[in-house]
């Protein structure tokens, strides 16, 4: 009997280590991410649905930062996927920079709203 009641706390402590080892041992932290080198620049135009230079892509290593700058003939929207999320709001005429850090390996889309268009496509190796 005993055996069966010590069950459910072993089964809870091995659910809680096996989450804990889920973690990636490779996540940056805060600190580097706000540090991050930064290890290409670029500007972007957007009139209409011509973007300037047209859409390429970019190699980023995990760590690096791409600083991005976006002008826009309209108001609109930037986001990045795999960039936790980043996002921008875009005001006509107005440059905006938005820095994105390489926190996890893949390839990734950074795309306007309105229209939806892919601007550029980020490798991070």
């Amino acid at each position: 009997m005993r055996v069966n009641r010590a069950l459910p706390y072993a089964i809870g402590l091995l659910a809680l280590f096996g989450a804990a080892s889920c973690g990636s041992p490779d996540a940056l932290s805060p600190e580097a991410i706000a540090s991050a080198p930064v290890a290409s620049r670029m500007e972007i135009s957007v009139s209409g649905t011509t973007i300037t230079p047209p859409p390429t892509q970019v190699e980023l290593g995990v760590g690096q930062a791409l600083e991005l700058t976006v002008t826009v003939d309209h108001d609109d929207e930037l986001h990045a996927h795999g960039f936790n999320g980043a996002e921008a709001d875009l005001k006509a005429g107005k440059p905006t920079t938005v820095r994105l850090v390489g926190t996890e390996s893949g390839v990734f889309e950074v795309e306007t709203h309105d229209p939806a268009l892919t601007i550029l496509t980020v490798a991070v190796r």
